[in-house]
């Protein structure tokens, strides 16, 4: 009887220490994946005050191209959109660049386009993009419009209708 329990009780520490060289394993192999990224890439910040249809994973371009993707969104203290933008170390982006988001047609796909500056002095990792322009919702735009017809309609309905304004 006593040899089964000895038997029993190595079965037991046999799995524990697989189960924990696995759990190491994982953990290697994880935190390899984040250093080789971190060796590639580099992060720049960009703060919005909306960032309608931009997710994790949206595409950033520049002059149209793909040249990185969004890692992170998250809510400032002051309730604005901080997205971490991550990008191949070899872009060289001045500190004057401007980030603005753009649709992919009239109702495409959300992306952010980046408007390189002139500046010599160059975005290091961490540092963030300060000309940011938020995405334009089409909603918006018609309710503008409209807004725009409706006050044009009511100075013609005042009696100005051979004026020019």
């Amino acid at each position: 009887m006593k040899m089964k329990n000895l038997t029993e009780q190595r079965e037991i520490m046999a799995g524990i220490l697989l189960v924990a060289g696995l759990i190491l394993l994982l953990f290697v192999v994880h935190t390899r994946q984040v250093d080789s990224s971190s060796d590639t890439h580099f992060h720049l910040y960009a703060t919005f005050n909306k960032a309608d249809g931009i997710t994790k994973g949206s595409a950033v371009r520049l002059a149209g191209i793909p040249v990185g993707k969004v890692t992170q969104t998250e809510l400032d203290p002051y309730y604005r959109v901080k997205m971490t933008l991550s990008f191949p170390k070899n872009l060289n982006l001045s500190t004057d660049t401007g980030a603005v988001i753009e649709t992919d047609g009239l109702v495409g796909n959300k992306y952010i386009e980046l408007t390189p500056g002139g500046d010599e002095e160059l975005l290091e990792n961490e540092d963030s993009i300060v000309y940011t322009q938020d995405a334009l919702l089409l909603d918006e735009l018609l309710n503008r419009f409209l807004e725009m017809m409706r006050a044009k309609k009511g100075l013609v309905t005042e009696g100005n209708e051979g004026e020019i304004s």
